[in-house]
């Protein structure tokens, strides 16, 4: 498995997941409930990564993916498979939420 590329998926899904939930105005009882969830997605996963909320977008890649790479190593294949597949989970729903909230706004 190439840590570098895992690294880079995660790396992605974060920054898309938090740039959603940057345009979205005002924190509501589902916007908290899915930031909760991605929370708590890294923090079982990746136990040794002490990353910041919102790091991903105020840093440089290069600051904070190395933790990801580090932590990487100390979790099992499958483990990291369903990291990946959990954080797009919560990125559709942050999206998806981000469109209704557009969309009622349109209305």
């Amino acid at each position: 498995m190439d840590y570098n590329i895992i690294t880079l998926e995660i790396a992605t899904l974060l920054i898309h997941f938090d740039h959603y939930d940057q345009l979205l105005a005002g924190p509501t009882e589902e916007q908290i409930k899915i930031r909760n969830k991605k929370k708590e997605h890294l923090a079982e996963f990746l136990k040794e990564a002490d990353l910041p909320e919102g790091i991903y977008l105020t840093q440089p890649i290069t600051e904070w993916t190395n933790s990801i790479t580090q932590s990487l190593p100390k979790v099992k294949n499958k483990d990291i498979h369903e990291l990946v597949e959990k954080l797009e989970k919560d990125v559709k729903k942050i999206k998806k939420l981000y469109k209704e909230t557009v969309k009622k706004e349109v209305a």
